[in-house]
């Protein structure tokens, strides 16, 4: 129980740090970690974070639970493929939308 304790003191304030994180920033981290290069995904936070309802927002949240957790590369359309969801499709264009316009 010990190293319990020692873990969640440790994350903590790495916690607190996240719960500040606007959406665009979150946003970013996710594809950040999902492989997606760093300018491309702060301009796709930016982008998505101004344009996505706040259910949009929780949808695209769910990216960073896909496969379990793990922080395998996935390429934008993988990332659009994996949020499709036939009663929300413009979810998918936004992000599509959003990865075209920074890559260019």
């Amino acid at each position: 129980m010990r190293l319990t304790a020692a873990v969640v003191i440790a994350l903590t304030p790495l916690l607190l740090l996240a719960a500040c994180a606007t959406p665009s920033q979150r946003i970013a981290i996710a594809l950040t970690d999902r492989g997606v290069p760093q300018p491309q995904a702060r301009c796709m936070g930016d982008r998505l974070g101004d344009r996505l309802s706040l259910a949009q927002l929780q949808r695209l949240d769910q990216i960073s639970r896909l496969n379990g957790g793990r922080l395998n590369r996935m390429s934008i359309a993988q990332i659009a493929s994996a949020l499709s969801d036939p009663r929300d499709p413009g979810l998918v264009a936004e992000v599509l939308r959003a990865g075209l316009g920074c890559l260019i």
